[in-house]
């Protein structure tokens, strides 16, 4: 159901997949917006600027990923370091609905990149493998197609479909939404991680996901292994 291309493995990136079915996706949970504010303020405690955050190995790694795939990092950051960054400056993250933002509680817990699709929007498996520029994608909250560089990696369905570009940009058709039941959670890292680090990230994803949507869950693929 899901695979990393031996290209992108060499490059440095380490993924896996859960997927979840069954669950609740709110608008807002109230327990879950508190955790959130809470980790948040312990970002702010613990970075005094996005100096520090920049210079984070789990960070730098994934900036210089993006280098290696010919992104300027200063101008389109890793989500990883949008997330902190948002969170050192507001003490908050984004509000979307409780399935991303529970993801996006542990990618700044963890520092992995964490990213989740409509399972029945999407042609399964899924594939991470470096793109050839004649995929189609249409980013989230837009209608129109975005022109793809030949040399990027991203997550690519079984009809050729881009879920998202690098780890900066998601597709609109596979966005997750209140109405969304079934989800493919990716989990992201780099060899900057640890094998043993992405298998605990996993599973607080599960733990995260299910207190927060209900659900079941079924890691499909582990990361780094």
């Amino acid at each position: 159901m899901f695979f990393v291309a031996d290209e992108c493995r060499r490059l440095g990136l380490r993924a896996g997949a859960v997927v979840f079915r069954d669950i609740h996706v709110e608008r807002r949970n109230s327990a879950l917006t508190e955790a959130i504010r809470q980790e948040a303020r312990m970002v702010q405690s613990r970075y005094e600027g996005p100096p520090a955050i920049r210079a984070l190995p789990e960070v730098e790694a994934f900036r210089e990923l993006l280098r290696r795939a010919g992104v300027n990092p200063r101008r389109d950051q890793p989500s990883v370091e949008r997330l902190l960054g948002f969170a050192l400056k507001r003490g908050d993250l984004p509000d979307i609905n409780s399935l991303v933002d529970a993801y996006n509680l542990v990618s700044i817990q963890s520092l992995c990149s964490l990213g989740a699709h409509d399972l029945d929007r999407i042609d399964m498996p899924v594939s991470l493998r470096l793109l050839t520029g004649d995929e189609t994608f249409t980013p989230l909250g837009s209608d129109k197609p975005s022109p793809i560089q030949a040399g990027e990696f991203g997550y690519v369905d079984a009809r050729g479909r881009v879920l998202c570009r690098l780890d900066l940009m998601q597709a609109d058709f596979s966005k997750v939404t209140t109405a969304t039941h079934n989800v493919i959670l990716i989990v992201e890292g780099t060899t900057a991680h640890g094998e043993e680090h992405l298998s605990r990230t996993v599973e607080e994803a599960i733990g995260a996901v299910t207190e927060y949507c209900g659900g079941s869950a079924e890691v499909v693929a582990w990361p780094g292994r």
